[in-house]
Parts: structure tokens; C-alpha cells; sequence
């Protein structure tokens, strides 16, 4: 076993050190004076604007070992990078080591088995292009430039979760780089307590290098938007208040504040992932109760919707500012707070989203550390801007909009959508799983060497 060096203050490699370390890899080291680096070191939220001393873009899993042994060695603070989506920026690091995972990208499918394998550079368009190629999918978000390995192994919601689950649940197998620069694989026979713990703790426990997912059969759904001009929507609200307690857990439903060309706009989505005729009947009480000013649901390819988007702003030179919360039920002081602070909102991409989260694996406790099951409305308040001068006013709109909704808030929050929030929000994403998280942590990561992360500390 490789010593293990405490972690102390950053220092900067030696360039002999750097190019012996680059030519060991099959991949390649990216350095400042780079012309790639500018690119190479930005995440997707550009909120985020760090400066690592080395990008290490590895091929294989050899070269991500090779990559933990230089860090550890080197006394480097490291972040993990797949798809870079993290809103906290936590697939980069000030002067340290990225490891990079986005070149690695095979996959092996078992359509008989409904099995696939990944390496944790895959995407989720990627992956939904593969799995859909034999009418199988993963319950993962429908953002097609998310990766995959980070979104899962901290939870994985999407319009699938409340039929087969969250994207964790769905893993059965993974192979991991510790920080001792040891491989394991972690599944239901081996590392069992390794096995249940990366499934919700992310990257707290290792560098994933593949994963193996159950995949579930789904070809199409009834899918679609309900569009409401902002001034109905405490008629709207009030409305899904009373309807979602009602709802299947084949139905998933999320409620937005979106931008619309000269307006914003109420946008209530549906995916129905059950037989066609019920989902019919179970979605004409909300689209008869009030007339919106578009309705677009209708039979899609499942595909098709997963591509469709969620509102987001486009990957592009976007910052961004978030809070997260939950809270159980629409009352009429929620209401009052949402068409306040949405109708005061800095700009038209800014606004809140709302998730109703219900059914079997939204709730009750599942062989696995995810802690967010919880029955109600997952928020997200949020807002990006692409002009400096606009941070202040949005990020400001986003705290005093969070300040209101939480008294009105559980405690409870989904951790990928933390940003660097503090000790006791991550505790709060794991609730009484997080003390047995310490735990395993303390046996596999001791020095708290994976650390860029909503982090898990080792217990003492």
C-alpha cells in the first residue's frame, strides 16, 4: 500500500516533476501556459472563476491512479471533474490537480440483462442515446451535458424517479481509486459498506472510473408543458396544492418560473411514464381546471422529452447563483412569498423551480446513503446572468428569496443542488445517514484528501 501524506498547504510541482508525472499518463497534462488551459480549466457555472496549477485529462484508470498518487505526493487539494456541472464549481480547484475524467467515454450495454457499464466521462445525452437505442433508460435529469457519474452518485433525479427510482438506486456495481491510489470495486458482494456509501456521497469516497447501472424499460410517455402568465399563477398554485397528493407516482410534475419572448411565465411539466389512457385521465383535471395559454402535452418518444430541456439557460458564458430547500405543501403563505419575490425578479432568467417529489422511492429509507426521500416540493431559486454589473442585484434577489421560503422550509435539501454552503447543509442532505458516512469515511479516506466536494469529514 502507497504511504499516505497529509494533506498541508498547496505547493506548486516542480516542472521536471510535472513533465515526468505528464509522460506516465496515456492522457495528458494541461498547465497554465497551455493555450487549451483558459478553456480547460472554466466548469459550466462561470460564477466559478479558479485557477488549477495542473488539469490532468486522464484516458484510463491507470492514469487516474497515477493522477491520485501525484496529488497525494505533491500535497495537492484535487477536484474531480466528469461533466463539470457541479454548482458549487467543485470540478476545479485554486492551484491544484483536476482530474479530468471527460475523455473516458466507453460503455458496454447487456439489452438481455438490462445492464450497461460506463466510464465516468459519459454524459447524459450520450448515455440516453445509447440506452434508448434498445427502448431502455436510466432515471437520471434530462440536462444532456450533465455527467453522469457525478450527477448519480450524488442522487440523480429526473422524470423517472418516481417510477424506478433515483440514479443511485440504479447502480450495481462500481470501480473506484481511493486515496491510498488503490482500485476497488465496490458492489453488493464486495465493499459492501464502499457500495453504500458512494451511492448518494459522491465523490467523497474516491474517483469513480466506471459504473454499472440497471437499466428499465421505457419507450414513450405523455409529456408536455401547461404555460400560464405570471399574473394566474397563485390560481395555479393553489390549484396543484390540492392535485399533486392526488397524483400516481407514474406522474412526475415540476412547476417553474421561466423566461417567455417579452414575459415570463408559470410553466407547469408533466412526464407520465405508466399506460398512455391513465395518464390521460389523470392529467385532465390540470388541463381543464383553468386554460393556459399553451398546452403542448401530447405522446413523445421518451428520447425526444429527455432532450426537450428544462428551462435552464443553454451551456454557454453563464454565471449562476442558487439555494435549495423542500418544503411539504403549497399553503397559502408559500404562495404569497413565490409571487412576490417572482414577480420582483432582476431579470427574466432568474425565477424558482419546484419539483413534487412522491411514491415509494421518495420516501422511506433505501439500502443507500441518499438522504434526500422526502414527500413535497424540492425548490431551487435561481438566476444567471452573462454581465458582471448584474451579479450583485441577482445574487442578492436569490438570499432574500431563500431568507423568506425557509421558515416556511424542512430542513431537508437534495445535495447536488448545495453550493458552498456550510457543514450543517451538508448534514442536513444526509440526515441520520451521516453519521455512518463519517464512519466509512474515516476507514477509506482518513486524511480527507477527496475534500473538493459537499464534504463528508472522517469521524474522529
Amino acid at each position: 500500500m502507497a504511504k499516505r501524506t497529509k494533506i498541508t498547504d498547496v505547493k506548486t510541482p516542480d516542472l521536471r516533476s510535472v513533465r515526468k508525472f505528464a509522460s506516465s499518463l496515456t492522457g495528458d497534462v494541461i498547465v497554465p501556459d497551455d493555450e487549451r488551459y483558459r478553456n480547460a480549466r472554466r466548469v459550466w457555472n462561470h460564477a466559478v472563476d479558479v485557477h488549477p496549477a495542473l488539469i490532468a485529462r486522464c484516458a484510463n484508470t491507470q492514469d487516474v491512479v497515477r493522477a491520485v498518487d501525484f496529488a497525494r505526493n505533491h500535497d495537492l487539494i484535487t477536484a474531480i471533474r466528469s461533466g463539470g456541472h457541479s454548482f458549487a464549481g467543485h470540478g476545479v480547484c485554486e492551484g491544484g490537480l483536476v482530474i479530468d475524467l471527460s475523455s473516458m467515454k466507453r460503455a458496454e450495454i447487456d439489452p438481455l440483462c438490462k445492464l450497461i457499464t460506463i466510464e465516468t466521462g459519459v454524459i447524459a445525452g450520450e448515455l440516453d442515446c445509447l440506452t434508448q437505442a434498445f427502448k431502455l433508460a436510466v432515471p437520471l435529469g434530462s440536462c444532456p451535458s450533465v455527467g453522469v457519474a457525478g450527477y448519480s452518485l450524488g442522487g440523480g433525479e429526473g422524470s423517472l424517479t418516481t417510477s424506478f427510482g433515483y440514479g443511485c438506486d440504479s447502480i450495481s456495481r462500481v470501480e473506484l481509486v481511493t486515496a491510498d491510489g488503490l482500485v476497488h470495486i465496490a458492489s453488493a458482494h464486495e465493499n459492501t459498506d464502499l457500495f453504500w456509501a458512494i451511492r448518494g456521497a459522491g465523490a467523497n469516497f474516491g474517483v469513480a472510473t466506471s459504473l454499472e447501472f440497471q437499466l428499465h424499460p421505457i419507450e414513450t410517455v405523455v409529456s408536455g408543458h401547461l404555460k400560464y402568465p405570471l399574473r394566474n399563477a397563485k390560481r395555479v398554485l393553489r390549484f396543484l396544492g390540492d392535485y399533486v397528493p392526488t397524483i400516481p407516482h407514474e406522474l412526475a410534475l415540476t412547476a417553474a418560473v421561466l423566461p417567455y419572448p417579452g414575459e415570463r411565465m408559470l410553466d407547469v411539466a408533466v412526464v407520465w411514464s405508466g399506460d398512455e389512457k391513465i395518464g390521460e385521465r389523470v392529467l385532465r383535471p390540470l388541463r381543464t381546471f383553468s386554460k393556459p395559454f399553451e398546452d403542448t402535452i401530447k405522446i413523445n418518444a421518451y428520447l425526444e422529452e429527455q432532450r426537450s430541456g428544462t428551462g435552464t439557460p443553454a451551456d454557454g458564458d453563464y454565471s449562476s447563483h442558487r439555494k435549495s430547500g423542500h418544503f411539504e405543501q403549497l399553503t397559502e403563505e408559500t404562495i404569497d412569498v413565490i409571487a412576490q419575490y417572482t414577480h420582483s425578479a432582476p431579470n427574466e432568467s432568474s425565477g424558482i423551480t419546484m419539483i413534487y417529489w412522491h411514491g415509494p422511492w421518495c420516501c422511506g429509507s433505501h439500502d443507500n446513503a441518499f438522504g434526500f426521500r422526502v414527500i413535497g416540493f424540492e425548490y431551487w431559486i435561481h438566476a444567471y446572468w452573462k454581465k458582471a454589473s448584474d451579479r450583485k442585484r441577482s445574487w442578492e434577489w436569490v438570499e432574500q428569496f431563500y431568507a423568506a421560503m425557509k421558515p416556511l422550509s424542512t430542513a431537508a435539501v437534495y445535495v447536488n443542488g448545495l453550493e458552498n454552503e456550510g457543514d450543517d447543509r451538508v448534514t442536513s442532505a444526509y440526515g441520520n445517514k451521516y453519521e455512518r458516512l463519517t464512519t466509512i469515511k474515516r476507514k477509506y479516506d482518513p486524511d480527507n484528501f477527496f475534500r473538493v466536494n459537499q464534504n463528508i469529514k472522517p469521524a474522529l
